[in-house]
This record gives structure tokens, C-alpha cells and sequence, in this order.
């Protein structure tokens, strides 16, 4: 209830929705947390967008990212004229296969976007000395992994920028929001201008997000496991009336005119809050994943390796991964889909976002075979225990 009363709070002054000292109070944590320049925007696409246009990169160029990852890392590549070339994933790591990146830099490549999957490191050491060789920037996307750690340096701070999502579901949240951590300094300047130059964020679009998390909070997640209420859900969600995470427009490479935008004021104060809770959280998702780790005996499921960084999902593949969601959803089980489609979600239109099928078959089997055990914030061992005899006893 503490989030909800805070961004409450928050709303009560709406003259200080898109624009007041919270907001800016929030940058300064950050860039005392990560010891550089920090822009606040209003999601962590529209700081992709920002980076891309501000070193003009577009019509002709090409950038690097993996598949077996979200549209809003290639939505912003799109949106800026660019074209996407997507690599085929380690799939013991769910990280971009490095061998496979480095066999499609062209001369024509111009930035790399290195994802953290789920929180796991990806090598960015390896990633870093490939782009010197080629002179490509490298963007980090760490919309899954603030906090983490790689080689005991924070993610973030080794590309020539980085970006952070606090929309849903990620490591913290705050609604809608994102940032761009800048590293080299001789971008700093045309970034700032850019971003300086972005519109106020929708109010209501701002209305839209708030409405949104409140109906969850109060109604929705308690009809979900309802036939009937799932279905109202699934209607309202048809038409954009709740769940604005993704758009129509975004399923098919198109930009939704919300985006780019500021960072709205109005929920800077939980992203405060947040922020001070982000060991805690990380902390509490990594026990979880370690009672898993511990207590999965079901050798059908491959649990991916333990890794140094952070657990915002915990991912066990297998071969009936479709029919254990369903029988899962039917227990009412919050477990998770990310990622059932090489790019997700499963609605989006796949060669629009400049996916061809075929192209990287690990990312494809990980998709089919993706599971996400529950590891939510306020799950219990009690219930996790219930997810691991229900593991445990599933026979093929």
C-alpha cells in the first residue's frame, strides 16, 4: 500500500505532473550512484531513440542488438530511420552469442545495444574490445539489471551509454520513466541538447498509466484466474484501454506520439522510493532464484546456470513450455513469458521489426521452451515451495 499512497500523494498537485523538484532530485541519486551524467526521459525506448538521434544515426546505418529480446529495444532503431540486424543468442546465457555479433558488423554498423538479459552480465569485455577494433559505439540496455555487477564494476558504466527502464515489471518501478547514462564524454553535449528539446510527457497518457496501475492493484489481479475476467481484461487490453506497456503502433515498428517525452514529475517521488529499496529487492529475487536453483530436481527443466548478477526472472526451459503455462495459469501460478516470440511479445509483427524467421534458431528454440518461475516481489517460500513440487512432479 505504500506505493500506491505515495504516488497518490504525488497526484494530488497536478501543476507539478510534468515538471518539479522531485524529478530532478531523483537525476542526482542517479548520477551519484553511477559517478556520471544522467538524463531522465519518459521510458527506457525513448532513451534509445534520444542516443540514436542525437549522434544521428539513421537512414543507412545499422545497429546490433540481439533477438530474443523486447520491441522496444528495435521500436527506437526503426523510429530513427536505422536498420536492426539481430544475433542469435547464447543459449546458456540468453545473451547475445558473441561469435554470431561478430560475424554481422558491417561497415555499416555504427552501435551495438549489448542487453543484460534478466539480469545476467553479458561479456562486456569481450563486447568492448570488438567494437574498438571496429570503432562502433556500444549502448548498454539494462532495463533488466540496475544494480548488478559485472567483474565487480556496476552495468551501465561500461559502454559509451546506457539505458534504464522503470516501467512495469522491471528491477524497480515507477509506472512509466527511463534515463540515459552517458560514459563518454564526448557525447554529452549533443545528447543534452536533444533531450533538452523533448515535449512535456502526455498528461494523458500520464492519466492512462495511473488508471492502469491502480484497476491491477484493486480489480484486475483478482479476476485474472477468472475465465470471465480474463476475458474483460483481454478486450480492454484489444483496444489500449489498459496495459499501455506496448501499443499497437509498436507491434508493427510504428511510434506512438507519447514517445520521446520527459521524465513526468508526478511519480519521481516513488522512483525515490524505490531506488532506496533496490538492494532489497535484488536481494529478495536472488533468494528466491536460489531456493530454485537448490530444490528443482526435474531434470525435463533446463534451469540456466546461477550467474553474478541480478534475477529479475528465473528461467527454466523445456519442451511443453506452452502447455505447463497454461496448467500453471489454470493453478494460479504467476509464472512469466518473457520471452515467447524472438521478439516479444508473441503479437508482434516480426518481419515489420526486421525479423526474419530462421535467421537465429537458438533464440527461436529459447522462445518456444521460455518459462519464468515466480520471483515477484511478496512471494514467500511457502509458495515457491508450491512451484517446485509442481515442477518437480510434471511428467512429459
Amino acid at each position: 500500500m505504500a506505493k500506491s499512497r505515495v504516488l497518490f500523494n504525488s497526484l494530488l498537485n497536478i501543476n507539478n505532473w510534468q515538471e518539479g523538484e522531485d524529478s530532478e532530485k531523483f537525476r542526482f541519486i542517479l548520477e551519484d550512484y553511477f559517478k556520471t551524467k544522467v538524463h531522465l526521459v519518459n521510458s527506457g525506448r525513448s532513451a534509445i531513440y534520444c542516443f540514436l538521434k542525437a549522434l544521428e544515426i539513421g537512414e543507412g546505418d545499422e545497429v546490433i542488438l540481439q533477438s530474443y529480446t523486447c520491441n522496444a529495444v528495435p521500436n527506437p532503431i526503426l523510429w530513427a530511420g536505422a536498420k536492426p540486424v539481430y544475433v542469435d543468442i547464447n543459449p546458456e546465457t540468453l545473451n547475445a552469442d558473441l561469435d554470431d555479433l561478430a560475424a554481422k558488423i558491417t561497415s555499416k554498423t555504427k552501435l551495438i545495444i549489448v542487453q543484460h538479459t534478466f539480469g545476467r552480465p553479458a561479456e562486456m569485455d569481450k563486447i568492448l574490445e570488438l567494437a574498438k577494433k571496429w570503432g562502433i559505439y556500444v549502448l548498454e540496455d539494462c532495463a533488466h539489471s540496475l544494480g548488478a555487477k559485472y567483474q565487480n564494476r556496476l552495468l551501465g558504466t561500461f559502454g559509451d551509454a546506457a539505458i534504464l527502464s522503470f516501467g512495469r515489471e522491471k528491477v524497480i518501478s515507477c509506472l512509466t520513466g527511463g534515463a540515459l547514462i552517458v560514459n563518454n564524454p564526448k557525447l554529452e553535449k549533443d545528447i543534452s541538447l536533444f533531450i533538452s528539446k523533448l515535449p512535456p510527457f502526455s498528461r494523458r497518457q500520464l492519466v492512462k498509466e495511473v488508471l492502469n496501475f491502480f484497476s491491477w492493484r484493486t480489480v484486475f489481479r483478482k479476476i485474472y484466474f477468472n475465465k470471465t475476467g480474463n476475458n474483460l481484461i483481454k478486450f480492454l487490453y484489444k483496444f489500449d484501454l489498459i496495459n499501455v506497456v506496448t501499443s499497437k503502433k509498436e507491434l508493427v515498428g510504428q511510434r506512438p506520439f507519447w514517445y520521446p517525452a520527459n521524465f513526468p514529475n508526478a511519480v519521481a517521488a516513488l522512483a525515490i522510493e524505490e531506488f532506496e529499496k533496490l538492494n532489497k529487492y535484488n536481494s529478495l529475487r536472488g533468494e528466491i532464484a536460489d531456493y530454485y536453483f537448490k530444490n528443482i530436481k526435474n531434470k525435463d527443466f533446463k534451469v540456466l546456470p546461477r550467474h553474478d548478477g541480478i534475477y529479475l526472472r528465473v528461467v527454466a526451459l523445456h519442451d511443453q513450455a506452452s502447455e505447463i503455462l497454461t496448467e500453471a495459469k489454470r493453478r494460479h501460478f504467476w509464472f512469466g513469458n518473457w520471452y515467447n516470440a524472438p521478439i516479444y511479445p508473441e503479437a508482434a509483427n516480426q518481419e515489420k521489426l526486421g525479423y526474419e524467421v530462421g535467421s537465429c534458431p537458438n533464440a527461436e528454440k529459447a522462445a518456444n521452451e521460455t518459462i519464468n518461475l515466480p520471483n515477484y516481489l511478496g512471494i514467500n517460500f511457502e509458495e515457491a515451495g508450491q512451484i517446485v513440487d509442481f515442477i518437480n512432479s510434471w511428467s512429459k
